[in-house]
């Protein structure tokens, strides 16, 4: 894994500026979408959040945090080799909690991946591929159980919380990171 020496926080996710440049996007990227204010609708968000700090000095993993999916994420895919999104889910046959891993395909449940306001995303990544676009081969979807979502308020419930760690453990080592290697911040 390399390491990022200088990074600028006011440049756009997609490129960096290193050494007064801008440089070419990482070839992996976490995805967290989500509404931080309606509960545990954030969890994509609080995990990007986390992943910002703990990756800030790896160069080869950028993360991205989105209100939405569909073509805005399909941007985000562009250029990379793999990707790991992160979506809640409100699908009520799950404990809440549960963290699940989803296929392009098996997206029931997901808030933004499987939206009726955007293009989901086997469409999305379908038109992008078409268009011949450079998408990557590998996606890794993962969604977690919401215990409440659809109401306005701040915060993830306590069993959502739980499923922070375990999640994050997850998507590094889909990535390929080594959590030893990070620094360890909540």
């Amino acid at each position: 894994m390399t390491t990022r020496s200088n990074s600028d926080p006011a440049v756009a996710p997609g490129a960096r500026r290193h050494e007064g440049f801008a440089r070419p996007l990482a070839p992996s990227v976490v995805v967290g979408l989500g509404n931080e204010i309606v509960g545990d609708d954030g969890i994509g968000l609080h995990i990007a959040a986390v992943l910002q700090v703990r990756l800030r000095d790896v160069t080869d993993i950028d993360v991205v945090s989105l209100p939405w999916a569909g073509l805005s994420l399909l941007d985000v895919l562009r250029g990379r080799k793999r990707a790991a999104i992160v979506d809640c889910l409100t699908s009520g046959i799950r404990p809440p909690g549960t963290v699940v891993r989803l296929d392009q395909e098996g997206l029931a449940g997901s808030v933004r991946l499987n939206s009726f306001h955007d293009l989901g995303l086997p469409t999305a990544i379908a038109l992008g591929r078409r268009l011949g676009w450079d998408l990557p081969d590998t996606i890794g979807i993962w969604g977690v159980e919401a215990e409440r979502a659809g109401t306005f308020h701040e915060g993830l419930s306590p069993v959502v919380v739980a499923a922070v760690e375990p999640l994050i453990c997850e998507l590094l080592g889909f990535l390929g990171a080594t959590p030893e290697s990070l620094e360890v911040v909540a």
